[in-house]
């Protein structure tokens, strides 16, 4: 069969990794694939992926997309599928002919960007919606008065099973006197929290030895400053950019423990399916799709940033004591979110229209948080 792609693919984030692996899995499967993506007003993003074996067909400004639209009017396509938003992106889903379905993935938090949103534009034409996550959906539903079907399914992470070499997890032997190495990954923006594992360095530090801070963002020069009034450069430094594939692999394994404290709008981030993947518990806020990363080796509160350091400490405890098993948290990853999986599920919802119902969590965010 035959399908389009429309999203991103410069550069490298959620959508970029989501679109490339996903266009490779179902090239791999036998079908067609053309992925439509805009060119960058910059060449600060980095270029596009290497040795793809899909079509990536790029646009620019309304005359190339018209130009496109009118090359494109004759070809029969399965099905449409744009990832981001974006008013160019989604008229382009709209404008092509012959398309039998036009699908709207949501992979931020279901929530409305300002009055003029160009998600409104799902009721012109578009046959369903997929979110990222059980919450995503909901919210999208409701936000954007969605009637019609809405399937879940997650996005593509870089599939670090396929990019690299993930060694089997190990089981976790008691250990009082133990230390923890923590990490956090993700864009350093104000939402994510990160000053609020700086602030709370103290109750952190009941269990760990040290705080490593990986990523960019604009809110670097003052959580440096944070750190460095608070005295804490010893215990808690910011890593810069963090690599991908085995390096990243590598980095990743070497902690004890992630953290996501975020509290603003939110997808699911992928970082957390990394971590999941490497066997290293998490600690999380369930805002967005994360509470659907839930099962029996990591934390997830149910929103409430203030049950965040409560449950850290329950995890920690569990890991110092041997009860957290990795092991068993990377088999969850590998039954419910490994790149066989979900290329497995968006195969089959994009040939047959449907999925079973997304039930991935074994366990859910705790109540118990005080």
């Amino acid at each position: 069969m035959r399908f389009v792609l429309i999203g991103l693919l410069y550069g490298n984030g959620g959508i970029q990794n989501h679109t490339h692996w996903l266009a490779e899995g179902l090239t791999a499967k036998g079908h067609t694939i053309d992925v439509l993506t805009p060119r960058p007003v910059h060449d600060r993003l980095g270029g596009l992926p290497e040795n793809p074996h899909y079509n990536i067909i790029e646009y620019g400004d309304a005359g190339h997309v018209l130009s496109l639209i009118n090359k494109m009017k004759g070809e029969e396509i399965e099905a449409v599928v744009i990832t981001g938003t974006g008013w160019k992106a989604m008229g382009l889903t709209l404008a092509l002919r012959r398309v039998k379905r036009r699908i709207f993935f949501e992979v931020m938090s279901g929530e409305r960007e300002g009055r003029l949103d160009p998600r409104s534009l799902v009721h012109f034409g578009f046959d369903d919606i997929v979110g990222q996550g059980r919450p995503v959906r909901e919210t999208f539903r409701k936000t954007f008065g969605w009637k019609k079907s809405g399937e879940v399914i997650p996005a593509l992470p870089e599939p670090l099973e396929v990019v690299a070499d993930i060694p089997q997890a190990e089981k976790i032997s008691p250990d009082p006197g133990r230390r923890l190495k923590l990490a956090y990954f993700g864009r350093l923006a104000r939402h994510k929290g990160v000053d609020h594992l700086i602030e709370n360095w103290d109750r952190l530090a009941v269990y760990a030895e040290c705080l490593d801070i990986y990523g960019t963002g604009e809110e670097h020069d003052r959580l440096a400053a944070m750190i460095e009034d608070k005295g804490l450069s010893a215990q808690i430094a910011l890593k810069g950019r963090y690599p991908s594939g085995q390096a990243y692999v590598d980095l990743l394994r070497s902690y004890d423990m992630t953290l996501l404290p975020t509290w603003g709008k939110e997808g699911a981030p992928l970082v957390l399916l990394e971590s999941m993947a490497c066997g290293v518990p998490f600690t999380a806020n369930g805002v967005g799709g994360i509470p659907d990363y839930a099962n029996q080796d990591c934390e997830i509160t149910d929103g409430d940033l203030d049950q965040f350091l409560p449950l850290y400490k329950k995890l920690a405890t569990r890991i110092i004591q041997g009860e957290a098993d990795p092991v068993r948290l990377q088999q969850h990853y590998t039954t419910h979110f490994s790149y066989r999986t979900l290329v497995d599920r968006w195969e089959t919802y994009l040939t047959t229209g449907k999925v079973d119902d997304w039930a991935p969590t074994a366990g859910q965010p705790h109540e118990d948080a005080a």
